[in-house]
């Protein structure tokens, strides 16, 4: 988890490529834990790709004291259930 941490501070230091290797390393298992939700696979790669969206336009209320992979399902489960 902490590997999630140093790669999102880079993030936020203008390195593209360290969101994009969070973001690969857990978009099956976010887009399958959303599918549980929604029940259709097209639908939950939608919410996946909005959940990223809102990350990234909210970057900066992410609390490095907490997993990044909490908040990337908490994010998720919420737009799933909306």
């Amino acid at each position: 988890m902490e590997e999630d941490k140093k790669l999102y501070k880079e993030y936020l230091n203008g390195n593209e490529e360290a969101f994009n290797k969070i973001v690969n390393k857990y978009k099956t298992n976010l887009i399958y834990f959303i599918s549980t939700y929604v029940k259709d696979l097209d639908v939950a790669e939608d919410i996946f790709q909005d959940s990223i969206i809102y990350i990234i336009e909210n970057k900066e209320k992410y609390d490095n004291k907490y997993s990044l992979k909490a908040y990337l399902y908490l994010i998720a489960k919420s737009r799933a259930l909306n």
